[in-house]
């Protein structure tokens, strides 16, 4: 995959020549700030899949262009990578009105995230290459695609999507910057062409932290082609643990290693279940906390029996043959694991979250639900998971749940309204 990159003062050497847009098909740009596995990332993906099956041309800008869901977009996206040096990253919050301009001597001070790096070749982006609409996620990225429109003058449809519960966000996370977010999405959001969030939940939390009218807000579930999900959890599994059917069960858990995953309580629990019964737990994912849960693992006493497994390329296969599925976060989006769960017929246990595990779930329909940071009633709900025989009904009826809305077409409805898609 070619990637091309910018640094704000050479972006016009690097444009392709204009793309005809011909019969209602249009030049449709997804703005995030890296790919490496996760939901946002996940999502992005099945959109530019389904966009360019529809015929339109996609265009990946990435702040930082690196992670594994690169291999995973279709060759027909273009990937650029938009990352100002210093200077250049600084100088175009200077040139915002109201609150943002306020916040510019913060970043300098402090961390600036890697979307606020991004205006100054996004805003060249915009004048020498516009799209038609951009869909960006997360906040940091919306509001940068925003600042940059306005300062590049650029007409182009912007849709804001967000993909978390914020005011977990911002109270569990220790960057001063996203205290600001709140009364930056009141200021800037009213300009974006529409507003996604990726469950009620989020869209509620999202109105009532920003006081934006909440039907201005949209839900829109992330895309999910259950199809292609069941014929790669037909395919054979790499992990050991999960290919000898006779071997002890397995419960599976999924997910960036990450305070806000809380995989440290689900190893607390794990070791109360283990107490109890033969029992194994594969987690699949990488990030900053790996260390610190297999430290806990080793003082557990659980170490022998927990494998900490990095990323997998297909965890659908991983899926289908693990007897429980175990959700421990402390806050989500739309938990959109769980449906991908589902769509492989798992058994599950889930946190009751903010927000979307029990939107997912149906209120506990479909899975079992817990208190968040909850150990015993985690345990407890996993024993019974793991007695539980599931019958071909409920495997159908979870299955079933995910099985159903467009989520292309509604986004392409904010982005290109006059469209037939």
């Amino acid at each position: 995959m070619r990637i091309a990159r910018a640094d704000g003062a050479c972006y016009a050497t690097l444009m392709r020549e204009p793309v005809a847009r011909a019969g209602g098909l249009r030049r449709i740009a997804l703005f995030t700030n890296k790919m490496d596995a996760g939901g946002v990332q996940r999502a992005i993906v099945s959109l530019a899949r389904e966009f360019v099956r529809r015929g339109h041309t996609v265009e990946l800008l990435l702040a930082r262009a690196r992670g594994e869901m690169l291999a995973e977009l279709p060759r027909e996206v273009h990937v650029r990578e938009l990352k100002a040096r210093w200077p250049l990253a600084v100088r175009p919050l200077f040139a915002l009105p109201g609150d943002a301009r306020k916040l510019a001597p913060g970043f300098i001070a402090t961390t600036m995230p890697r979307a606020v790096r991004s205006i100054a070749p996004l805003t060249e982006y915009l004048r020498s290459d516009a799209p038609d609409a951009m869909l960006a996620t997360p906040m940091t990225c919306a509001l940068a695609a925003l600042w940059a429109a306005h300062l590049a003058q650029s007409p182009v449809r912007i849709v804001a999507r967000e993909a978390n519960t914020l005011s977990q966000q911002i109270a569990q996370r220790r960057q001063l910057y996203r205290a600001q977010l709140p009364a930056l999405a009141r200021e800037w959001y009213p300009r974006a062409a529409g507003i996604v969030a990726v469950s009620n939940g989020v869209a509620d939390d999202l109105a009532q932290l920003t006081g934006l009218p909440r039907a201005r807000i949209s839900t829109i579930y992330n895309p999910l082609d259950a199809p292609r999900i069941r014929a790669l959890a037909a395919q054979p599994v790499q992990e050991p643990w999960l290919q000898d059917a006779s071997g002890p069960p397995v419960i599976l858990a999924a997910g960036r290693l990450m305070p806000a995953k809380d995989f440290a309580m689900l190893l607390r629990a794990f070791a109360l279940v283990r107490a109890r019964r033969t029992v194994r737990l594969v987690i699949l994912g990488r990030g900053p906390e790996r260390l610190r849960l297999a430290w806990l693992a080793r003082r557990l006493g659980i170490a022998n029996d927990v494998r900490l497994a990095g990323f997998a390329p297909n965890p659908f296969a991983h899926m289908a043959r693990a007897r429980v599925f175990a959700l421990s976060s402390r806050y989500e989006g739309l938990a959109n694991v769980l449906r991908e769960a589902l769509a492989c017929g798992c058994t599950i246990v889930a946190t009751d979250c903010p927000s979307g595990s029990a939107e997912v779930l149906r209120n506990g329909a479909l899975g079992r639900l817990v208190p968040v940071g909850d150990a015993q009633a985690m345990a407890s709900a996993l024993l019974a998971a793991l007695d539980e025989a599931p019958t071909a009904q409920a495997v159908g009826a979870r299955i079933e749940s995910v099985s159903h809305g467009d989520p292309a077409s509604a986004y392409l409805e904010l982005l290109c309204p006059s469209d037939g898609h």
